[in-house]
């Protein structure tokens, strides 16, 4: 069964996501974004998701807040169907990873591989001994 991923969150958190990833790998026809607007409700963010929905695949559903009304609704959506997964508060990193190793792995190791992804992922720059400071350093391009 195919995996798609399907991004929610407050605001423009989604399209948001989606620019980032289209600039770091591309489109994906199997990912989507939706949108948590001002004017929505929990009624027409369900409504915006279901409409994305089949019974032919299988859904991680990634929302920005654990325990926001994106992660709510999509709990309760996932609760409800096998083929769905839904997780909250993870960061662009590894949701580029999710969207790359979606189809080598079953739905929950996708979650589960996602969530452990974001908390590998973070990090605090270590700042050196300001005695020792860096001049004229040449860096490379970032991603």
């Amino acid at each position: 069964m195919k995996t798609k991923i399907i991004i929610t969150g407050h605001g423009h958190y989604a399209s948001g996501i989606e620019t980032s990833l289209n600039m770091l790998a591309g489109t994906n026809e199997d990912v989507n974004f939706v949108d948590f607007l001002e004017e929505d409700s929990d009624t027409s963010l369900k409504e915006k998701i279901m409409k994305l929905l089949n019974q032919d695949s299988e859904f991680l559903l990634v929302c920005d807040i654990v325990g926001g009304t994106p992660f709510n609704v999509c709990s309760v959506i996932a609760n409800n169907f096998d083929n769905m997964e839904a997780v909250g508060g993870c960061n662009v990193m590894a949701i580029l990873e999710a969207v790359f190793q979606k189809d080598n792995m079953t739905l929950s190791e996708l979650a589960d591989f996602i969530v452990d992804t974001t908390k590998q992922g973070v990090s605090k720059f270590q700042k050196i001994d300001p005695g020792k400071k860096i001049i004229n350093a040449e860096t490379e391009d970032g991603i």
